[in-house]
Parts: structure tokens; sequence; C-alpha cells
């Protein structure tokens, strides 16, 4: 069976309109979606919890560089390779030739020789890719994969003679493998190593309509490169869930009107453009900055001119609060709660078994939602203690 008949995106017209990223902190739903988003927020966890050992739902959030898409239009098509500026303006680059000319002198402005000259190496470097992707890609495949970078040249041994990778110059995320176990001995003979995530029919389409993957093994024939699959959690998070879901629940009955008057009269540009901005913003601080926010933190937030706000917005903002009453209020309630559920939610799941490819300054989770229970999109479960490089 074709993946692009198996995973055909299906669009039904009440569907509501997806707000922020392709995956959303669940505490995000409050302000994106209300009163409805919280209780869609409440109910992922609720399900993480109730599933069964060997049929979880949690995958290990990747923090690997650069992204990668590939596949063939059609059978026997020519491979089609591009990193995210390519595949996000249709670049159809099919040949390595192509693919360095694009990147070189396409992609983005380099502002100095260096940047130029650093331009010009990943050019290369990512042209080198064509020739191992299109020899792993079966002929008949059809459609395009999603993946990250993990490393682009084989990695050395550490001090503990463990292959450690981080792939991400601007996190602290690292990834370590055993040389010993079944994946270190295939890392020996590798050149490229990716992971896995998604499927699109159709070449250029946006990040939340891909659609998951769990068996990359078609790609996994040549020793050249390495496709790893998804990680998910060995077994559901076990904590204490009765109190906190039993609060969020009674905050949703007594204060879900008023939120969803207070966020009626915003509109979505500003809950992208303020309100993320600003939980983003506050969540980089840690938590014990987080659990202080209220609507005076908001608003002096609003004032500062390094956040460049328009005073207009923020009045208006400030004034429907004020004429609310507790709608905004309910709304930091509400996002504190869940994120303390999230905390509760990893400490547990770092106390399961690690796999043969483990993580240090992890990102979490994601999990994709499904069209039949879930309205409001995929999720991630960012640990509240993560922050940037």
């Amino acid at each position: 069976m074709l993946l692009n008949e198996l995973f055909r995106v299906i669009k039904e017209a009440d569907a509501p309109k997806q707000k922020g990223r392709a995956f959303n902190h669940p505490e995000h739903f409050v302000f994106f979606h209300g009163a409805e988003g919280a209780v869609e927020a409440l109910q992922h966890y609720t399900e993480v919890a109730a599933e069964k050992a060997g049929a979880t739902t949690l995958r290990m959030k990747w923090d690997g560089n650069p992204q990668i898409y590939w596949g063939r239009e059609e059978k026997n098509g020519p491979l089609i390779l591009a990193g995210h500026n390519g595949w996000s303006r249709g670049a159809k680059t099919t040949s390595p030739e192509e693919v360095k000319d694009f990147i070189a002198n396409k992609s983005g402005s380099p502002k100095t020789p260096e940047e130029q000259a650093e331009r010009n190496r990943f050019a290369q470097e990512f042209a080198n890719l064509y020739p191992i992707f299109d020899k792993a890609t079966p002929k008949d495949f059809v459609g395009f994969v999603y993946a990250d970078g993990l490393f682009l040249s084989q990695p050395p041994l550490d001090d503990n003679g463990i292959f450690t990778f981080c792939p991400n110059p601007h996190s602290k995320t690292c990834y370590h493998v055993k040389p010993t176990s079944d994946l270190g001995k295939r890392i020996q003979h590798a050149k490229v190593m990716i992971v896995g995530h998604a499927y699109f029919p159709e070449f250029g389409m946006p990040d939340r309509e891909q659609q998951p993957i769990k068996d990359f093994s078609q790609f996994n024939h040549t020793p050249d490169l390495i496709v790893q699959p998804p990680i998910t959690n060995v077994e559901p998070p076990k904590y204490d869930m009765p109190k906190p879901v039993t609060e969020i629940q009674s905050l949703i009955k007594s204060y879900g009107s008023q939120i969803d008057s207070f966020l009626g009269s915003i509109p979505d540009a500003d809950k992208e453009g303020i309100f993320y901005k600003f939980a983003n913003g506050m969540s980089r601080k840690g938590s014990a900055v987080f659990d202080r926010v209220d609507n005076n933190v908001f608003f002096d937030w609003m004032q500062d001119p390094a956040n460049k706000i328009s005073p207009k917005k923020a009045a208006h903002i400030q004034a429907t609060a004020k004429q609310n009453g507790t709608g905004l209020s309910a709304i930091w309630e509400l996002i504190k709660k869940l994120r303390h559920l999230k905390d509760a939610q990893h400490g547990s799941l770092d106390k399961q078994p690690k796999p043969d490819i483990w993580d240090s300054n992890g990102e979490g989770y994601v999990r994709y939602a499904d069209p039949s229970k879930h309205k409001f999109g995929n999720v991630k479960f960012v640990p509240t203690t993560w922050t940037p490089k």
C-alpha cells in the first residue's frame, strides 16, 4: 500500500483553525482555544496515563539539525532532497549540484565573507547526502519523509567510550550510544544518522499536515545511512493524578465562560504575537519565575519597550481584562497547573529504562493528535527546566 494512500489527509469543513506551531505546549491550548482547549490539554495527560505498556504514544522529542525532507513524486522518479528552506520555498532539487546551488546561492543572504564561506561549506555537506539518500530510498516509494539530522559524519567516542553527538549548536541537547549495542555497531559503519518523524503526500506541505510514521525499515538497507525510528515511553507515567486533575477541572467549570468571553475579544494574531511570546519568554526563565505570573506581571511585560507590543493592543487587553473580571487570571492559573502536571509526568518518565540511544538535556516528548478525538493538533511535552543554549 502506498503511503500517500494510507496517510491521505482528510480535511473537514468545520475543522478549527490551527494556531501556534505544528506541535504546541498543552498549556498553550488555554489561550489559543479557551476552555475547550484546556479540556483537550488535560485529555492528553489522562489518555497518556491510561495507556498500556507496549502501546504508548509519547515519542521522544528530538533536537536534531538540519531538517531533512526527501522522497519521490512518482515511482522511479528522481529523488528530491531538501532542507527546511528548500521545502518551504518549493525548491525541488533533484541532484547534488542543484542542492548545492540552492543552498549556496538562493537560500538566505549571508552578510559577511565568513558567513558565505560557512554557507558554501554546508551546501557541499548537504549535497553529499544526495547519493546516500537516493540509494537508500526504494525506487517505488512515492511521497516525502521528514527527519532531523543526528550526525552527518561519524561521531568520535567521548572520554567514557560512548558515541556522543550534539547536532543542534543552539541547544545543550546531546545523544549517546554505547558502541557495543546493536545501534552502536551500525554507527561504526555509518556516514549519516537521522531520526525519522513523518510523511507528506506532496512536496512543500505545511508542517502541521505531517502524518506520523513508526516504521522506517525500508530506508535502512544501506550501511551508510541510519534512519532512527521514533522511541516511545516504555510504560505510561505513574504519578498521583487525581488531585491536579480535579483542580484543573474545577477551574474550567468555574471560570470557563469568563475565559472564553475574554479570549473572544482578542484577535488570533495577538494570541500568537503577544500571549505566545509572553508565555515562551517566561518559560525560559524557569518555573520559579513562571509560577509568579499574574495579570500585573503580564501587563508590565507588555509595557516594556523591549517586547515591542503596540500600546494600543496592550491597552485593549488590559481594559478587556478589567471589564471581564476573572478570565485572564484564570488563564494563568490553568497554565500553571498544566505545567505542574507536565513536571510530574516528566518526573515519572525519567525513571524508565534508557533505550539504546538516550539524550542528555533532552527536550521531552511529543504526541501526535488523533483526529477522531482531538481538535486542536499535536502537542509537545517539553520539560519546564529545558532552555536553549
